[in-house]
């Protein structure tokens, strides 16, 4: 046990010891030559080290203190594993009768089998959860997904943003896009919003830089009988497809060009796509 503790302590030393540039520069050494690889290769080993260094602090504690009381630990571990052996026998099957005796072993070893696989797949959940934290690490850091907004392209996340900053919680929002919208609604709660998608456009996956076209609807394209079945507070408009995108409305919604010029600290900043934010009495008037 002592040889342990020794050990430990070296290792946490050596750990604490090496820079975190050098561990950083060994795993950019073996990445992919993409940016993204490389930016994720830098963050998994920072995370990791200072996970290790962690760890290796925490062990040698927890070693020095079981083995200051080895006696009263060892009785105490013998105790649990008996207890457990006991609380897994069934006491419903008699003792004393033979016939029942295969019965009595298989649901024993049932029950132990059944334990034994629950503390395996802990420890499968645990090592799985702590990798895909490690995993996550460079691009979330100790923020969340709302904080995050991950897996969206960067103009939505603006809108999102804009959005977030210029209606009430509470807003209905009715939008007129060649956006799916699908992380504008899940992000944007509690605010709803309501989209008349274009038939054409239902079942088609979008593609990587509007690459591919998807039919949307303009405002004034709905119907009174549409207006009416979505009552809202507000009517956005976003269209990103060159092929949809008015340059002669980009200007349109001053506080969104401040809000991205602020945004992107761009003073001078022409955004390529088209947001237009209104309340819904200013569309009457």
């Amino acid at each position: 046990m002592f040889a342990v503790f020794l050990l430990s302590l070296l290792a946490s030393g050596v750990l604490w010891f090496i820079p975190v540039e050098v561990v950083q520069q060994w795993a950019l050494n073996r990445a992919g030559s993409g940016a993204f690889e490389r930016f994720q290769a830098i963050g998994e080993a920072e995370f990791s080290l200072w996970l290790l260094r962690i760890a290796s602090t925490i062990l040698p504690i927890l070693i020095w203190f079981v083995w200051s009381d080895w006696n009263w630990w060892f009785d105490y571990f013998t105790d649990v594993w008996r207890g457990l052996l006991v609380l897994t026998e069934p006491s419903s099957l008699p003792r004393d009768s033979n016939q029942l005796s295969l019965a009595r072993r298989a649901r024993t070893w049932g029950c132990r089998g059944m334990l034994l696989t629950w503390v395996v797949l802990f420890g499968a959940h645990a090592a799985q959860g702590v990798g895909q934290r490690i995993h996550e690490w460079p691009y979330f850091r100790f923020n969340s997904g709302q904080v995050v907004l991950p897996n969206i392209s960067d103009s939505n996340r603006a809108v999102i943003r804009y959005l977030q900053e210029a209606t009430p919680p509470n807003a209905r929002i009715l939008v007129a896009s060649d956006q799916k919208l699908f992380f504008l609604s899940y992000y944007l709660r509690p605010r709803t919003l309501l989209h008349r998608m274009h038939p054409e456009s239902e079942h088609v996956i979008p593609l990587k830089e509007q690459q591919r076209r998807l039919s949307a609807y303009r405002l004034d394209e709905l119907t009174t009988a549409d207006l009416e079945q979505m009552p809202h507070d507000y009517t956005l408009e976003y269209f990103e497809h060159p092929d949809l995108v008015d340059r002669s409305q980009i200007f349109d919604d001053k506080a969104w060009i401040a809000f991205i010029r602020r945004r992107e600290h761009n003073p001078s900043l022409v955004p390529a796509y088209v947001v237009r934010l209104r309340a819904a009495r200013e569309n009457r008037q």
